[in-house]
């Protein structure tokens, strides 16, 4: 594994990355907080997190991997809109690792409750600022001949879906459950757009 190369390991990130955040964040989402839970409702999503806290999710690692494979697409684009846009999506992963801990720590005990409005707070800054950069770095990189730039175009398009329904719920509470719904669309569909430039990023080596 030493002497992968950048672009073999920024494109096995752009796959691995977003599967693993999908594949954990359904497993919190349905098999830990449950589908009729408003996450607005804060004492609803305490109880459902302590009430299930075996379980336990690895988002975080892979936004860390994912992240990854984004700076590596704007690095090698090397067009000063992804260059902006990679520090937004810094900024949005480190806010979404920040929240997922604080959910974990509500999950091991009962008294940490008053840490979920921190968390969703957070949560919901973290994917504004990183549906804003993630349309930067697709619109970067869209010019670009490896690049199919129509799809790219889709794909930026979703992005500012996302971000609307981050502000949405962000300042409705009312909206919140179904801007997350409408968000996790969104996500299926960055993820595969995701695998399919990660496997280009591979090929490209």
């Amino acid at each position: 594994m030493g002497t992968i190369s950048a672009n073999k390991l920024g494109g096995l990130a752009l796959i691995a990355g977003p599967v693993v955040c999908l594949v954990f964040y359904f497993i919190q989402q349905l098999g830990v907080i449950g589908t009729d839970v408003d996450p607005a409702d804060g004492n609803a999503v305490v109880a459902a997190l302590t009430a299930n806290s075996t379980l336990t999710t690895l988002t975080s690692i892979g936004l860390i991997v994912l992240m990854h494979g984004i700076i590596r697409l704007a690095v090698e684009s090397g067009d000063a809109l992804s260059s902006l846009g990679m520090k937004f999506v810094f900024v949005g992963t480190v806010g979404w690792v920040i929240s997922a801990g604080l959910t974990a720590a509500i999950g091991g005990d009962v008294n940490n409750g008053g840490l979920y409005g921190g968390a969703s707070g957070i949560n919901q800054f973290g994917g504004i600022v990183w549906s804003l950069g993630f349309l930067l770095v697709v619109l970067g990189i869209s010019a670009k001949d490896y690049i199919n730039q129509n799809v790219a175009y889709i794909v930026a398009l979703v992005a500012v879906v996302s971000l609307v329904t981050g502000v949405v719920g962000g300042f409705e509470s009312s909206t919140l459950q179904t801007m997350q719904m409408i968000g996790g669309i969104c996500y299926i569909i960055f993820t595969l757009w995701s695998i399919w430039v990660g496997k280009d990023m591979m090929a490209r080596d």
